[in-house]
């Protein structure tokens, strides 16, 4: 399932090149608010091209050979993007040493989904399956000093975080969360109404994954597990198979990295910073490495931080 369950993030990327252009509706002026109401309407029209159905893909009239053009959401203060499989992908691209672009904007995917790329002329969707193109298309194995027991171990917590402990971000965010999502998100204020029917299909889609029946506290249970499982299995190590990264550190710092960054104040922000510290440093370690720009993309200044 992937980041079939993302697409309330991937739809949110639809938002932002309208929103961002809106203002504090206590300083509009009449005609402002003649264009506020205006942009509602056709933010709530995106909205349902992104969520209603699926768009037909459209692909660069020119492209480079052999480019990755790497489509996401832009970058908000509290992260470089707001979905964990944007940046999964986007640091296996940056581990793997891929040169990319990255187009940020409100285009959705083959899948109808982000994040996507394109690649001589092409769409591909699925970060994971995007993942095993590039390998095959550049050559490379950040697995290759793995034995086969160990890529066995990798894929299980790859398949863990995505399709379990991903759902408990899900919930934590959109649902017990969500009057939060105004500033994690960056959008004006009456976008928030709006997204009150992306939060009604985040629930739908909980309940039809299974994980959505579990009271919060159940729920809450298995995510914990879920963590403190990564957190005994990566002990003193610094990347979570040994010395050097590999592919399922890409697809785990994906996940935590929306925790430690993007999710202040909760239950799994606690979990990885407070009762497993090791997770927080493995963290910080994969974004020193890999992320130096990470202040640049977010417009940090020290005094943010």
């Amino acid at each position: 399932m992937s980041e079939s369950a993302g697409h309330a993030e991937g739809s949110l990327a639809a938002l932002y090149e309208t929103v961002r252009l809106l203002t504090d509706p206590g300083q509009l002026s009449a005609g402002q608010a003649v264009l506020v109401a205006a942009s509602a309407l056709l933010v709530g029209a995106v909205l349902w091209s992104c969520c209603g159905r699926q768009n037909k893909v459209k692909l660069r009239a020119e492209f480079t050979p052999g480019k990755v053009y790497f489509h996401a959401a832009p970058p908000v203060k509290a992260i470089p993007c707001l979905t964990p499989f944007g940046m999964k992908l986007e640091t296996y691209l940056r581990m793997a040493d891929i040169p990319y672009e990255p187009m940020y904007g409100r285009s959705r995917g083959p899948k109808g989904k982000i994040p996507w790329i394109e690649y001589n002329g092409e769409a591909k969707g699925d970060s994971g399956l995007i993942i095993e193109f590039l390998n095959r298309e550049k050559g490379v194995d950040l697995n290759q000093s793995l034995s086969e027991a160990d890529k066995a171990v990798s894929r299980a917590f790859t398949k863990m975080v995505e399709e379990n402990t991903y759902w408990g971000l899900v919930r934590n965010r959109w649902i017990d969360n969500f009057d939060q999502l105004q500033e994690l998100f960056e959008v004006p204020w009456f976008v928030m109404f709006l997204l009150r029917s992306v939060r009604g299909k985040v629930k739908q889609t909980l309940w039809a994954h299974g994980i959505g029946r579990h009271d919060k506290d159940d729920l809450e249970g298995i995510i914990e597990k879920d963590l403190k499982a990564i957190s005994r299995f990566l002990g003193a190590k610094p990347y979570l198979m040994g010395d050097e990264p590999t592919e399922v550190d890409a697809a785990v710092f994906g996940q935590l990295s929306e925790i430690c960054w993007a999710n202040s104040d909760t239950y799994l922000h606690r979990i990885v910073t407070v009762d497993c510290p090791n997770l927080q440093a493995y963290c910080n370690r994969i974004k020193d490495r890999y992320w130096l720009d990470w202040d640049q993309l977010t417009k940090k200044s020290k005094k943010d931080q």
